[in-house]
């Protein structure tokens, strides 16, 4: 359940909420309307102030409904997950103009700009299809960036635990990759035999082992 939620075709909320000029180079709009099985029909979610949303957002499933993407101008408050996380899938996106409160991000190729402040348990950006862009600080248990995920915290990250293992991103967090952070032991159900991460997203990667709180990684230093 979201309140505070109009719909607004997406031709008019490219000029309207400024859209064209906040993606920039980024191809994310054009990628939305290629994917959709209803181009004239795309509409993008937007809350003029603070907003408010019960359950889980699934970005990966919002082009095939007709929705391109949200766009909050206050804060949004989700009383849920962010998940992107289907290889191949091409996502709606999520602008949020004041600060994201969440219980967990999961960036796989999705674009997600936060102008200010994000807090949340756990914040996981990977692959290099994606955008992670944080105006301010970022509040959370752990966070994590990898596998050449674009990423960019302005502010303070303030994780209790957490690695930046991707050249791509600017994050303060301290240097590491997936393969030296899983446990010896379960590195067989994640890893090929080259070291390579096997699955990141999905039914049985490593992101999706993360959010349902299994204790894959082992104790950081």
């Amino acid at each position: 359940m979201a309140f505070g939620f109009i719909s607004v075709p997406l031709d008019e909320a490219r000029e309207g909420l400024d859209l064209d000029a906040h993606f920039g180079d980024r191809t994310t709009l054009d990628d939305i309307v290629i994917a959709s099985p209803r181009p004239s029909l795309l509409v993008v979610r937007y809350a003029g102030n603070h907003a408010v949303s019960a359950g889980d957002l699934d970005m990966d499933g919002m082009v095939a409904a007709s929705v391109a993407g949200i766009v909050v101008d206050g804060d949004l408050e989700l009383f849920g997950t962010i998940v992107s996380r289907r290889a191949g899938a091409t996502p709606g996106f999520l602008w949020v103009r004041g600060s994201l409160h969440c219980r967990a991000v999961a960036v796989g190729a999705m674009d997600l700009v936060v102008d200010r402040h994000v807090t949340a348990d756990l914040v996981v950006a990977t692959g290099e299809e994606g955008f992670l862009h944080v105006g301010g600080d970022v509040h959370a248990g752990r966070m994590i960036v990898d596998d050449g995920a674009v990423a960019t915290v302005v502010g303070e990250v303030l994780a209790r635990r957490g690695w930046n293992g991707s050249a791509q991103a600017r994050v303060a967090l301290r240097k590491s990759r997936w393969v030296d952070e899983v446990k010896p032991e379960l590195r067989a159900a994640f890893f090929r035999g080259d070291g390579t991460v096997a699955c990141t997203h999905g039914e049985g990667g490593l992101v999706q082992a993360l959010l349902a709180g299994r204790d894959v990684l082992r104790p950081e230093p």
